[in-house]
């Protein structure tokens, strides 16, 4: 796992860097038609139970703006609940997001409706299985350094179908709330 945190701060600094090598000068305040790829980590608030430190999460989305207001991403996550009790579950899931955005020139707010699936893998119990997901979510991102790269910030409810009573399973949603880099691809 440091390994693959090493190897995406690298791509992070990267493509940081490529950003400032372009030649553009200040911020970008049209609609960024270019790809971009994402990563986000925060934290989830697993059905009903309140404690932040014991459930983190990170994804990593790719995606594009179709039109001036609506763009669609592919999301890879994944996250991990511990509870004090060595519960080890673990969540992999991929979606397919619609957001439909504002694209004022100081800050970009949009609401996001995705759907896919999520693997449930807990230890203890030996308990796998695979549930459908719905992302509801409102977020937004502001510019963080030249040619277009922005911070994001988001609050989600993801609805899924798992009810197995677990501790972290025990209702239909989790609450998620996630900051992370949008870094456009390319000129």
């Amino acid at each position: 796992m440091k390994i693959t945190g090493f190897l995406l701060l690298l791509l992070l600094c990267d493509s940081l860097f490529a950003q400032s090598q372009t030649g553009h000068d200040g911020l970008y305040d049209g609609v960024d038609r270019r790809w971009y790829w994402n990563p986000n980590f925060g934290v989830v608030v697993p059905d009903d139970d309140l404690r932040l430190n014991e459930a983190h999460v990170f994804d990593v989305r790719v995606g594009k703006h179709f039109t001036d207001r609506w763009a669609m991403e592919f999301e890879l996550m994944r996250d991990e609940y511990d509870f004090d009790i060595d519960f080890d579950l673990k969540h992999y899931g991929a979606t397919l997001n619609l957001l439909y955005t504002n694209h004022d020139p100081l800050w970009k707010p949009y609401f996001l409706v995705g759907v896919g699936g999520i693997r449930a893998d807990a230890r203890f119990p030996n308990n796998q299985r695979n549930d459908l997901i719905v992302n509801l979510a409102v977020g937004g991102s502001w510019y963080f350094v030249g040619n277009g790269a922005r911070i994001r910030l988001e609050a989600r409810s993801r609805l899924d179908t798992n009810d197995s009573k677990l501790p972290g399973q025990d209702g239909f949603g989790d609450a998620q709330f996630t900051v992370g880099l949008i870094i456009p691809i390319g000129d």
